[in-house]
């Protein structure tokens, strides 16, 4: 959104939002949209091979893949590392771009036995920016996907800054720098300066894409519970 857009809406352009507008944020969506139940999964590696299968694809295509794969109990790491390639090509070809994510799928297989001897306990001794550059060292892992498996599989607080986030704070008046890299670097230090949680963070991310599915357009988000807050002003926090 330009600053003009934002004018638009009744809202004045501000570069950065605080630490406190971000957990007045996530009340306000929790207050209406919790619980999400995101992320959707059986296992914490399942997680992992559904954030590289989402990638520049619907969630329908990526159940029909998940599907598949738990019908040939492919949903382990171990398996996924001898798999013939053309077989998991097939078995995931409903997600799209079969043959770079069956690729990515293996080499995130193999790190993931080797490195961490499949548990996401096992790296627990890995810091957060190493676990970080550690995944996106990995072919075909960027910084969203990285993100998704730092927050919901390793349990490190961290901000994934996907479109539905960058829209939402751009249509809230605040500068979104366009690209993931860029966003990511802008609002994750903020993100991190509140006091959320991990489960606070898990759920924030779940929040900001099931509003941002209910309100694709400025035009609805304009008519949502959010249409009249406002940085810096408290929201109500959800009953127990």
């Amino acid at each position: 959104m330009t600053t003009a857009s934002a004018r638009g809406n009744g809202r004045q352009s501000r570069r950065r939002p605080a630490a406190g507008d971000i957990e007045s944020l996530y009340r306000a969506l929790s207050a209406e949209l919790s619980p999400t139940g995101w992320w959707p999964a059986d296992t914490t590696f399942e997680i992992m091979v559904g954030a590289v299968l989402t990638q520049n694809t619907a969630w329908g295509n990526v159940d029909r893949s998940l599907a598949a794969l738990k019908a040939e109990s492919m949903l382990d790491p171990h398996a996924l590392t001898v798999v013939e390639p053309e077989h998991l090509q097939e078995l995931i070809r409903p997600s799209g771009f079969y043959v770079n994510k069956s690729k990515t799928l293996r080499s995130l297989s193999r790190w993931y036995v080797e490195r961490c001897d499949a548990s996401p306990e096992g790296a627990d001794g890995i810091t957060d920016a190493e676990l970080r550059a550690e995944l996106l060292g990995l072919f075909g892992i960027g910084g969203e996907t990285a993100d998704d498996m730092m927050l919901y599989v390793f349990s490190r607080r961290t901000f994934v800054a996907d479109t539905y986030a960058r829209r939402l704070f751009a249509f809230l008046g605040f500068d979104a720098p366009a690209g993931y890299p860029a966003f990511h670097k802008a609002y994750a230090p903020v993100v991190l300066d509140t006091g959320l949680d991990v489960a606070d963070l898990q759920e924030f991310h779940g929040l900001i894409d099931e509003f941002g599915k209910a309100y694709r357009d400025d035009a609805a988000k304009n008519e949502s519970f959010l249409q009249s807050w406002r940085p810096g002003e408290a929201a109500p926090r959800p009953t127990e």
